[in-house]
């Protein structure tokens, strides 16, 4: 136990740091992007990030697949085993790689279909088909040169190394790439290097991997069962609906947008997503970085041990996603008008519905990594399906009664039916084995959305009614209100509970420790 919460501390330490960093020059970034290129720029960016994200379900849920399988034998000290699965996971992702890179190939002469407005990117000298390509290429290097290595460090409990180089190429990746934007005013350029910066990190990823267990890099001959392959394809195949589920619940926003209604709209929205993103990124590596502890508590504990710490995940998400999804609320507009300029905001209530959906997807993303630890895939197949199919139906359906906040409603009513209604019993269901009722997850959350909710209000009408008009100043001072207000009342309310009382011994712990070596 000492040993898991040591090694996720530092995970979340350098992943929030390096983070927190990286992602205020991903702003300065984008902010040089859209006063040198404009909107259109903005909008196939998101565009073709997207629709590389779809291609990417190739990947079929391999490394979460494999990751679960590497748990067992790495808290066994079993070398031979996580070599045999580390030579599959090479082959596996060079394939990928290539189909990847054909899928997109093929999907060049539907460009024309995807973007509404194709017609006129010729005109402010946009060549979409090159910049495609670019970011094609940049998806396929994500598979390729040795970027299989670094699951050894993240399943090892170990990311928080691979963290510290992956922020420092960050930075260094985000000023090469301003300077090009101040210097050359050119997309293409800006987008090709990107390319280099993958391969960079894959490549520093493998050195580091390498050094700190160079026993699982040595040679092996021997090779998965015909019976263990099948069994991971029937795994991956699961997991590839849920990826899918994922893909079409966020990554087509953007595709019906661009279908439906133009570039433009595409631009505008993709503000708002860049804050959602950078929210889910730097709350998802909090996940991330627990997520080989979990894996190795799955593994070694009572089905008792594992159903507490479940509830005291989703009492943390709670009050993480909650404060972030209120915040987006409450601070977006604001930010956008201080940030970039008041054209660029779009009136309430997309920003409401942005937050909202924060908060959904973040219980889905607590019930994903339990289902992920505890290797139930096949068991519940059939759920990311009713999402993809509920999903494309709706959004297509609202989109064209509310354009951009249709869209938003669509992907609520979606989350709102798998990850609140259906996920939280088939995990009670197979990952706890009817250990307890799904009922009583169902009132807790019922009573944490009631309390946010109000919460809500308050801080709306705070932020609406002071400190307004003082440019960066009120930004900072509306965030600091969310900050104190939304974790600070739901601890008040529900800190006596016993997932509040475990939460508040495991901080105290955890700073008396802090305070001992710093003595």
């Amino acid at each position: 136990m000492s040993s898991r919460i040591k090694n996720t501390l530092l995970n979340i330490l350098t992943s929030l740091g390096g983070q927190l960093l990286a992602t205020i020059l991903k702003f300065v970034t984008r902010t040089v992007l859209i006063h040198t290129l404009g909107k259109a720029y903005l909008g196939i960016n998101g565009l073709f990030s997207d629709i590389l994200t779809m291609l990417s379900l190739t990947e079929l849920g391999l490394d979460t697949a494999i990751n679960f399988k590497m748990y067992k034998p790495l808290a066994e000290k079993d070398a031979q085993r996580v070599r045999v699965l580390l030579i599959f996971y090479k082959q596996a992702y060079r394939i990928i790689g290539i189909i990847i890179l054909l899928l997109g190939l093929c999907l060049i002469p539907a460009l024309p279909y995807l973007i509404k407005d194709y017609g006129s990117l010729n005109a402010l000298g946009i060549d979409a088909v090159l910049i495609f390509v670019l970011y094609l290429l940049q998806s396929v290097s994500s598979y390729l040169f040795f970027a299989y290595k670094s699951s050894v460090m993240k399943a090892n409990q170990k990311s928080y190394i691979l963290n510290s180089a992956e922020y420092a190429i960050t930075v260094f990746a985000c000023i090469v790439k301003i300077v090009i934007l101040k210097l050359t005013k050119n997309f293409v350029a800006y987008t090709a290097v990107s390319i280099l910066f993958v391969i960079l990190q894959n490549y520093v990823n493998a050195i580091i991997s390498q050094r700190y267990f160079p026993e699982f890099f040595i040679p092996e001959t021997s090779r998965l069962s015909k019976k263990e392959v099948i069994g991971l394809l029937k795994d991956c195949g699961s997991l590839f609906l849920y990826k899918t589920n994922v893909v079409v619940v966020k990554a087509t926003d953007n595709l019906v947008l661009s279908s439906f209604l133009s570039l433009t709209a595409v631009g505008l929205y993709s503000n708002y997503l860049l804050l959602y993103n950078t929210m889910q990124q730097m709350l998802g590596k909090l996940y991330a970085a627990a997520k080989a502890s979990m894996g190795n508590l799955f593994a070694t504990e009572s089905i008792e041990t594992r159903y507490q710490f479940f509830r005291v995940m989703n009492f943390i998400t709670i009050l993480l996603y909650g404060t972030a999804g209120v915040g987006i609320s409450v601070c977006s507009d604001e930010l956008i008008r201080v940030w970039i300029s008041a054209e660029y905001v779009i009136p309430q209530p997309l920003a409401i519905l942005v937050g909202l959906e924060m908060i959904l997807v973040g219980l889905g993303n607590n019930l994903g990594q339990i289902r992920n630890v505890s290797g139930v895939f096949r068991q519940m197949w059939y759920r990311p399906l009713i999402g993809i199919i509920l999903n494309i139906v709706v959004s297509v359906a609202l989109v064209q009664q509310w354009g951009i906040n249709g869209v938003v409603a669509g992907t609520i009513c979606t989350l709102l039916f798998t990850n609140i209604a259906i996920d939280p019993w088939l995990i009670y269901r197979y990952s706890f084995n009817n250990y307890r009722s799904a009922k009583e997850y169902y009132s807790k959350n019922l009573a944490y959305g009631f309390v946010l909710m109000l919460i809500f209000a308050g801080d709306a009408w705070l932020c609406n009614h002071f400190f307004v008009g003082q440019g960066w100043w009120s930004v900072a001072l509306h965030v600091l209100v969310v900050l104190i207000t939304v974790p600070g009342i739901m601890l008040l309310i529900f800190g006596k509970t016993d997932e509040g009382r475990y939460l508040m011994r495991l901080i105290n712990r955890i700073l008396s420790r802090t305070i001992i070596k710093q003595d």
